[in-house]
C-alpha cells in the first residue's frame, strides 16, 4: 500500500468518518451528558448567584465542569462510548485503504478523532455558557470568589468543592479555561490512541478494558489522593489539582501535565504506526473485531 502523504486522501478520510459519527444515533449519550451537568453542577451555581445577587462568568460552569472529581470520570466515560468503535474496521475500510494507502487512512483517522474531541468538549462548554445566564468577563465572578465570605454558614458547600480556592486563588479564569479544554482533550486522545492500538492489534475489548481501566483508576486515585494518581491521566486534567490552596506555588507545575500528555501522545502513536506497518487488512468484513 502506498505510504505518499496526500492531504486531500487524509481529509477525505477524516470527513467520512466524522460525517458517520455524528450522524450516529448514540451521539445522543453527548445530550444526556449535558443534562446531567445541567443538574450537578449548573443549577447548584445558578442557585448560590441568585443568593448572592451578582451573575457568574460565563466561562465558570464549564470550568467548573471540567475540574470536578465525578465528572472527571463521566466526561472521558462518555465519551469512550462515543468512540467504542475506534478505528471502524469494516468492509469500506478495504476501499479507503486502495485508494489512500494505510498511512494516509491512518493520518485520516487522528484528524477525525482530534476533530471530534474538540467537537466534544466545544459542545459542553458552549452548553455550559448558555446555561450559566452570567456574563462575560476576564476576572472570576463575585459568586465564586467572595460568596463564603458573605454567607460564612455556608462556606465549604458545595459549589466551592466545584470550583476550590486552588483555581480562582491562584489562575486567571482565561488561563483555567484554556488549561481546562487542552488537558481534557489531550486524555481524550490518550484513550483514543489506546483503542486504535488494540484495534488493529484485533483485540478490541482488551483495548476497551485497557481505557476503561485507565479512566477508573485514575478518577479513584484522585478521590483518595495518593501520589501514585500522577501516574494516570485523570490527575493530570484536573487543573486545581495542581495547586496550592493559598500559597502561591504549585503543587505540580502544570507545564508538568502538558509534558506527560505529550510524551505519552507520542509514544502511542508511534506504537500505532508501528502495527500500523504490518497490519494487513485482507481479510476485514465487518466491524467486529
Amino acid at each position: 500500500m502506498g505510504n505518499k502523504l496526500k492531504l486531500y486522501a487524509i481529509w477525505n478520510v477524516a470527513k467520512s468518518e466524522f460525517i458517520k459519527w455524528i450522524t450516529n444515533p448514540r451521539i445522543i449519550i453527548a445530550g444526556v451528558l449535558i443534562v446531567f451537568i445541567r443538574s450537578f453542577a449548573v443549577l447548584p451555581m445558578l442557585e448560590q448567584s441568585e443568593k448572592y445577587g451578582e451573575p457568574l462568568n460565563v466561562m465558570e460552569p464549564f470550568i467548573a465542569a471540567g475540574n470536578s472529581g465525578m465528572l472527571a470520570l463521566f466526561l472521558p466515560l462518555v465519551f469512550l462510548l462515543l468512540i467504542s468503535d475506534f478505528p471502524i474496521m469494516g468492509g469500506n475500510t478495504i476501499f479507503f485503504i486502495n485508494r489512500t494507502g494505510k498511512l494516509n487512512w491512518f493520518l485520516g483517522q487522528i484528524v477525525f478523532i482530534i476533530i471530534s474531541i474538540f467537537v466534544y468538549i466545544g459542545t459542553i462548554l458552549l452548553s455550559c455558557m448558555v446555561m450559566s445566564k452570567g456574563t462575560f468577563s476576564t476576572e472570576w465572578s463575585n459568586v465564586i470568589t467572595k460568596f463564603n465570605a458573605a454567607f460564612p454558614d455556608e462556606a465549604g458547600g458545595f459549589v466551592s468543592k466545584l470550583i476550590p480556592s486552588n483555581l480562582y486563588n491562584q489562575i486567571p479564569i482565561l488561563n483555567a479555561v484554556i488549561g481546562t479544554v487542552l488537558l481534557i482533550a489531550m486524555y481524550l486522545l490518550t484513550l483514543a490512541l489506546i483503542l486504535c492500538l488494540m484495534k488493529m492489534l484485533y483485540l478490541r475489548g482488551a483495548g476497551l478494558l485497557s481505557a476503561l481501566t485507565v479512566i477508573v483508576l485514575g478518577a479513584a486515585s484522585c478521590s483518595l489522593k495518593i501520589n501514585v494518581m500522577w501516574i494516570f491521566p485523570t490527575a493530570n486534567t484536573l487543573m486545581w489539582l495542581h495547586y496550592k490552596e493559598i500559597l502561591k506555588e504549585p503543587i505540580t507545575p502544570v507545564e508538568n501535565s502538558f509534558l506527560y500528555f505529550l510524551i505519552l501522545i507520542a509514544v502511542l502513536f508511534i506504537a500505532n504506526l508501528f502495527v500500523l506497518r504490518n497490519l494487513q487488512f485482507i481479510n476485514i468484513e465487518q466491524d467486529g473485531m
